[in-house]
Order: C-alpha cells, then sequence, then structure tokens
C-alpha cells in the first residue's frame, strides 16, 4: 500500500528584474536538509550552489542562468518566509573596535528590500564623446558570477573578468557589436584599451547594481554602543 502524500500549498511571486509573476512552493525537509548542511560549512561557493538548487526545485523556471543576483536572492527570501516563516534571527557584530561582541537582532522578511539608488541607473555608458564609441551593460546573473572564482572577486583579474562577462554591446557611430558575437580575447583587449577615466565609468556601473538590504539600529549588550547596520546581499541574512 502506498503511503500518504502531503499537499503542498504554492503561491505567487513577482520576480524582481521584470515584474514577471512566478509559481512557488515551500521548500521540504529534504531541500532544508540540504541548506542546512551547506551553511554549516560556510563555504560560499556550497551555499550559493544550496541555494541556486533549492530555487530550481520549488519554483516553476526552466533556467536560472539569465537571472540577476538580486533575481535570486529576494526569491529565496521569499521562499524562506513560505517555508520556514517570515522572521529571522541573526548575529550582528558591534561596530565599536574594543567589543565587536555578537548581537542577536530579529528580521521580518517583508521588511528587507532591494536597495536602488538615488539617482536611475543607466546601463549605456559613453566612452568617447567625439567617435560615439560606448557600451551596453547587463546585471551580472548567477552564471556570470558562478563563472569567476569567489577569491578573485577583489582583484583586478576578478573585476576585469566581472566587466567582460557583463558587456552587452559595444557601439560606435556606425555599428553596433553584439558581445556574444565577440571572442573573450577581443573584449578584454577592447577594456585594456580604455584609459584610466574610462575605465571608472565602466566600474561605477556594478557600485550600484542592486542588492537585497536591510537597515536597522540596535544597542550593542556588551558595551551599549548604539550601532546602525546595513545588512547588503544575501550573505549577510546567514549570519
Amino acid at each position: 500500500m502506498a503511503l500518504p502524500k502531503m499537499n503542498v500549498p504554492r503561491y505567487q511571486v513577482n520576480l524582481p528584474s521584470t515584474g514577471a509573476v512566478l509559481n512557488m512552493r515551500p521548500y521540504l525537509v529534504k531541500e532544508e536538509k540540504v541548506l542546512m548542511i551547506a551553511l554549516e560549512s560556510n563555504d560560499p561557493v556550497q551555499i550559493t550552489a544550496a541555494v541556486r538548487d533549492v530555487i530550481k526545485s520549488c519554483y516553476e523556471l526552466d533556467t536560472l542562468d539569465n537571472l540577476t543576483v538580486f533575481d535570486i536572492e529576494m526569491l529565496f527570501l521569499q521562499l524562506r518566509a513560505k517555508s520556514v516563516g517570515e522572521e529571522m534571527n541573526i548575529q550582528v557584530k558591534c561596530k565599536e573596535k574594543e567589543c565587536e561582541s555578537m548581537n542577536p537582532i530579529s528580521i521580518n522578511i517583508d521588511d528587507i528590500s532591494i536597495s536602488k539608488p538615488e539617482k536611475e541607473i543607466n546601463d549605456t555608458i559613453i566612452l568617447d564623446e567625439k567617435q560615439g564609441v560606448g557600451v551596453k551593460m547587463k546585471y551580472p546573473s548567477v552564471d556570470v558570477i558562478g563563472k569567476i572564482d569567489p577569491e578573485k572577486f577583489n582583484s583586478v583579474e576578478g573585476i576585469m573578468d566581472l566587466i567582460i562577462e557583463c558587456i552587452d554591446t559595444i557601439f560606435d557611430e556606425d555599428n553596433v557589436f553584439d558581445a556574444k558575437n565577440e571572442t573573450r580575447s577581443d573584449l578584454a583587449e577592447f577594456i585594456e584599451s580604455l584609459s584610466s577615466e574610462q575605465f571608472k565609468l565602466v566600474q561605477a556601473f556594478f557600485q550600484d547594481t542592486p542588492a537585497v538590504s536591510y537597515y536597522t539600529e540596535f544597542t550593542c549588550n556588551k558595551c551599549s554602543t548604539v550601532n546602525e547596520v546595513e545588512l547588503k546581499g544575501l550573505n549577510s541574512f546567514f549570519s
């Protein structure tokens, strides 16, 4: 005789980058186990892989590769809210250098938002006005982030890799070149040919990339210092 199967509720969630409506179910014990093992490892690569796997299992999506990083972050938080509850309890370090004790804070997932810059982000960057040369950029997808060694993110090599992967098109007054049709070496040569000021213009695009964000204040339990904290990026909510 077959054992009974449990009914699982379904929810609708909006994809942050496009507003598209996605169907979702809460994660089950087997998926929560995968997450817990990954979190216990403290390995960012393993945690990212676990988050991706759980989202693939619980959302009706053909692929995650084209989703932005902030899409994945918010989809996971919404999934977590429907699976185990809206409240998250995490530990945050006191900013006082002579203290740095950990303090528990409680966060309602509904209060977590996607940070956006004060001015509208322009994905088209003009590099040479006289010649009409510029680039059109795209936000880094999960697929792009997965290609780059996490240890390189703060290095020149890592920044170069990220920029090359996120070029959508390169254009001048007469032509538009789709980056998908260009070799990696040609794209790298183009970026390396930029002046320092032009390179900074491209880098600035990534400084304004949206991410899940939460602002809070708390008084340290040990030294009574009032802390103002902005938690930004999914890893901030795993502490």
